[in-house]
């Protein structure tokens, strides 16, 4: 592309040079990308079946200006959210906001020091939208959600990157040579760091054991673990001094004072399970060795993590909560956080600022609004107003007040579609539209890009949706 070019052109170069490829390469390009995305254990977990995760063959381009704005964006959000457990902890309302069980608000209290503020000790990845291309593209900004705990894309987004740029990149260089695109920083150095930086704070200075904890009985879901712990041991191991385990939570037992798993000293657990989900996995000694982890801050997501609901959202718009308010306000980003309520029967304000009486606000303002369950993931339970009927929207309304702090309202912003080549049914080649997200997992030292893009409105991998490599120009 050429210098001073507008950003927007992308989409037509990358189009214009992937069909100049002559047909038969092209096909053999599809195929060449599934293949290497199997070698690569780009999957997902469905009943026990391995399926290739959709890679579309283009990718989406960020500017320099894009990727430093979202940089900034992601970081001073993700400040915001640190601050949610003490809140948490001082005031009821913020509790009737982000509800806990009885056994979850009590691990939280037993377990959460001041020493936990030492460290950064979350792990995450907002999601959010926007139209890559449009000329006023931050007007278009929206956070849907934050993730602190089984954070997906930390290999999947490498490896997309590596793939698009492997294999599709050199085939369009050869038809344009303005076509110079780079990778996002790599998640899994990102990852690696906040590992680093835990570790330094406890003062683990060599020999370093990570336990990479997930429930190993489950048969559905991401398959990232594995291919992210061979990556460390591969190339890090050596360099810092350190070993990943994989291991299942209940695995992990105290030894004297210390965690461990079988005949290794655990300094550090990145968990890939919720709370709720460690209760189910039942009584025995890798309970006690959990929550000694976790308040001796050794879990990446700490226990804060677990404050991850959609209605954080709430607390943050919440001008009465004046230490997050102010700081995202003062800073703009407010208008990229929708409006969202935790669906109960209250007096409060609506999208536009003025004082409505919630339950029947939301009745009557269907077609602007989305329902979604508070703790969900996956994309599964949401309801969004202008597509469904007014009989189903009242239901999931009265469903919100009898199971309550498990239904949330929110504003309902479009989103935007993409056109991407995909070989039909008779495989031949067409293109499509498809709507796409994004999801940020930033730190002090950089920012990886998660694209998805689905031709259903809810855009998730889980819901088999695809996910399309987001490079930089």
């Amino acid at each position: 592309m050429k210098k001073g070019s507008n950003i927007k052109h992308w989409d037509c170069e990358l189009r214009h040079a992937f069909l100049s490829i002559p047909e038969a390469e092209l096909n053999a390009l599809f195929k060449e990308i599934h293949h290497t995305c199997k070698e690569m254990d780009f999957t997902y977990e469905r009943q026990g079946k391995y399926d290739v995760i959709n890679l579309l063959p283009l990718p989406l381009v960020a500017s320099r200006a894009q990727v430093k704005y979202l940089h900034r964006t992601c970081l001073l959000i993700k400040e915001a959210l640190s601050k949610l457990i003490d809140l948490y902890l001082e005031y009821p309302e913020v509790r009737e906001v982000l509800p806990l069980t009885d056994e979850e608000d009590a691990w939280v209290r037993d377990t959460w020091t001041s020493e936990h503020r030492k460290t950064r000790g979350i792990w995450s990845r907002l999601d959010f939208h926007f139209d890559i291309y449009h000329p006023n593209w931050k007007d278009t900004i929206t956070f849907f959600e934050d993730n602190s705990v089984a954070v997906g894309g930390n290999h999947y987004v490498p490896t997309a990157e590596e793939v698009i740029t492997g294999i599709v990149l050199p085939r369009l260089k050869k038809i344009d040579k303005n076509i110079i695109l780079k990778k996002n920083d790599d998640i899994r150095t990102l990852l690696l760091h906040e590992i680093l930086h835990q570790a330094d704070v406890l003062g683990k200075k060599e020999s370093l054991h990570v336990a990479f904890a997930e429930d190993k009985t489950l048969t559905s879901g991401i398959t990232e673990f594995p291919s992210l712990a061979e990556f460390y041991n591969r190339k890090f191991g050596r360099k810092v001094d350190m070993r990943i385990y994989m291991i299942d939570p209940r695995e992990l037992y105290l030894k004297g004072d210390e965690v461990y798993y079988k005949k290794h000293r655990i300094d550090i657990i990145y968990r890939d399970f919720e709370l709720v989900e460690l209760f189910k996995m039942g009584k025995g000694r890798h309970v006690k060795a959990i929550k000694t982890a976790f308040k001796r801050n050794q879990v990446i997501s700490s226990i804060a993590g677990e404050l991850d609901h959609k209605s954080c959202w709430e607390v943050l718009r919440d001008e009465r909560f004046s230490s997050v308010f102010n700081m995202l306000r003062s800073a703009g980003i407010l208008r990229h956080i929708p409006w969202t309520k935790i669906i109960r029967d209250i007096r409060t304000d609506s999208p536009n600022g003025e004082n409505v009486e919630l339950l029947n606000y939301i009745r009557k303002n269907k077609d602007s609004l989305i329902l979604k369950p508070n703790r969900g993931y996956g994309g599964y339970g949401i309801v969004i107003g202008k597509d469904t009927t007014q009989q189903h929207w009242d239901e999931m309304i009265d469903r919100g007040c009898v199971e309550y702090g498990k239904w949330i309202v929110q504003e309902y912003r479009k989103v935007s579609t993409k056109t991407f080549p995909i070989l039909d049914e008779n495989g031949d080649i067409v293109f499509e539209e498809f709507y796409t997200v994004y999801g940020l997992a930033g730190t002090p030292e950089g920012v990886g890009i998660l694209g998805r893009a689905s031709k259903k409105k809810v855009v998730n991998v889980a819901q088999k949706g695809g996910i399309v490599a987001v490079l930089r120009g």
